[in-house]
């Protein structure tokens, strides 16, 4: 399992980031960061984030990012999902090393 910090990029110079290989459910972001998700398989792929909390005693259903094939996409993970150590779970399925990620913080 990797729990990956968020990068900073705040600056406007430009801020060398760190690409991410998914696996299937090791793997945990940093609640309030923003997720880049970068599809390089050959079919489509679901993201999962275990959203860790309730609303009036009740579940909030766990976030299912769809990315196509050759796509990527962007997403806040909200700061309300992480759990007490502010980690927010993931879990990618098929082969999950086509997903490439980068988590984002700082914005």
């Amino acid at each position: 399992m990797s729990d990956y910090t968020a990068d900073n990029v705040a600056s406007s110079q430009g801020t060398a980031i760190t690409e991410r290989s998914g696996t299937a459910s090791a793997d945990t972001v940093q609640a309030g960061s923003v997720v880049v998700w970068r599809n390089t398989g050959a079919g489509a792929h679901t993201v999962t984030l275990t959203t860790n909390n309730t609303v009036g005693d009740l579940a909030v259903a766990d976030r299912q990012i769809a990315i196509p094939a050759g796509q990527v996409r962007a997403a806040r993970v909200p700061v309300e999902w992480g759990d007490a150590n502010r980690r927010v779970q993931v879990a990618i399925d098929g082969t999950a090393s086509e997903v490439k990620y980068y988590v984002l913080g700082g914005i």
